[in-house]
């Protein structure tokens, strides 16, 4: 365990976590979007169906009224569209567009090519090993 004035775990592991937020959202400026909107656009995605705003909001964590933020920005760049919910019409289900399906995956790549360029300095030896140490770290949570 390191003591004293030297970092501790945590603190390193903010400090890789402060470098990664920041070059994804480097990263997502062409596009024109913020960390929350794309986290959003994955979320529509990975659904695969369209999803009542309430549930967008739960599986983002955040109130309904800043989804609802999100979506009317996602909307007006003509990445998600809103459509009454047949089965219940006080509700409004949003789904991904096609031009939001291929910002996604411009997105993505663009995302893989930051995790290249933070990651590929570790050997696959440990790459593989922090992937098994933040697997456990998740599944513990």
């Amino acid at each position: 365990m390191l003591t004293g004035d030297s970092p501790t775990i945590a603190d390193s592991f903010m400090a890789v976590a402060r470098r990664i937020r920041h070059t994804h959202m480097n990263a997502l400026e062409p596009f024109g979007l913020n960390p929350s909107q794309s986290r959003a656009l994955h979320v529509l995605a990975r659904e695969g169906q369209p999803m009542r705003l309430r549930a967008l909001a739960d599986r983002l964590r955040i109130v309904a009224r800043s989804a609802t933020d999100i979506v009317d920005s996602l909307e007006a760049a003509a990445l998600v569209i809103r459509e009454p919910d047949p089965q219940d019409r006080r509700a409004v289900l949003v789904s991904l567009t096609d031009s939001g399906r291929t910002q996604l995956d411009a997105i993505d790549s663009a995302r893989r090519a930051v995790a290249t360029e933070l990651f590929d300095t570790l050997d696959a030896e440990d790459r593989e090993q922090l992937a098994r140490i933040l697997d456990k770290i998740t599944a513990a949570w």
